[in-house]
């Protein structure tokens, strides 16, 4: 649009955030940033660098200050900047274990509580085996049953039945995906997700089996000693895997549709240019 100086000041409204910062002024900070190319450190930089060739770099220099207000009472709008679609948001959440996302969706839906209730309706468990004190997991305050995690995994593939996606769209595909599942050793083409904390080593998903189908499980272990704990788990899902063999196809419920490696970050058909500059 050939704007390539504003100023006036940056104004924040609304529940923005940019790099995990939840704070308007900080947030607007990291987007000022970002518009302006020649301020970036090496670190953005480097993300820079694995964008498609050829990507522009922003140049647009804001001279005011970056402030927070709660309403824009003037102005027009030039631009809208869609989001990724949801499910492609929920699949780089799970693949790399993004605490602040989650947390932001469990925000969004009405708060740890309100998603606690809705999963144990839809895992069919009893209130006991699932209590959340947060959206991200952080903290062994939140608890679930083996059952209750296969049971979520498996209402999550049921409500995508109908959708054309399934919950490997949505979760980790051993073999295929990076992130938490990178330099693991579960058998390929498991769906999982994995859960990390201090003393509590987690992995729960289905692997796909010759004489069993679609096998359902969760292993939950208790200890400090994480790479040992995850080699454990990989070895277990790998002898189950040899006593029920290697299926010969790849059930359509976690077949992927979606490649959780070429999330379309930065893509220019999600702007709208509203007016001209």
């Amino acid at each position: 649009m050939g704007i390539d100086r504003v100023a006036g000041n940056l104004v924040v409204t609304g529940n923005f955030r940019m790099n995990h910062e939840s704070d308007p002024v900080a947030a607007g900070e990291g987007l000022r940033q970002a518009l302006d190319s020649r301020s970036w450190p090496q670190d953005v930089l480097a993300m820079y660098s694995k964008m498609a060739p050829g990507t522009k770099k922003p140049q647009v220099t804001v001279v005011g200050s970056t402030i927070a207000e709660k309403f824009v009472t003037s102005g027009r709008l030039l631009l809208k900047r869609r989001s990724l679609p949801l499910p492609e948001i929920l699949k780089q959440m799970n693949v790399h274990s993004d605490n602040e996302i989650a947390q932001m969706l469990a925000d969004n839906l009405g708060g740890a509580k309100i998603v606690q209730q809705q999963a144990t309706w839809a895992a069919g468990v009893p209130e006991a085996e699932l209590q959340l004190v947060n959206g991200s997991g952080l903290g062994v305050e939140n608890r679930m049953s083996p059952r209750a995690a296969c049971g979520m995994m498996q209402a999550i593939a049921r409500n995508l039945q109908t959708t054309g996606l399934t919950i490997a769209d949505l979760f980790p595909v051993s073999g295929r995906d990076k992130g938490t599942v990178e330099h693991r050793h579960i058998p390929r083409y498991a769906v999982v997700k994995t859960g990390s904390l201090d003393t509590v080593i987690a992995l729960a998903g289905a692997i796909p089996t010759r004489d069993r189908g679609l096998v359902w499980f969760a292993i939950i272990n208790r200890g400090t000693d994480w790479d040992s704990l995850r080699a454990q788990q990989d070895i277990f899902l790998q002898k189950l895997v040899q006593q029920w063999g290697t299926a010969s196809t790849l059930p359509l419920a976690i077949t992927p549709h979606i490649d959780g490696a070429r999330p379309a970050l930065g893509a220019a058909n999600r702007s709208d240019i509203l007016l001209g500059g």
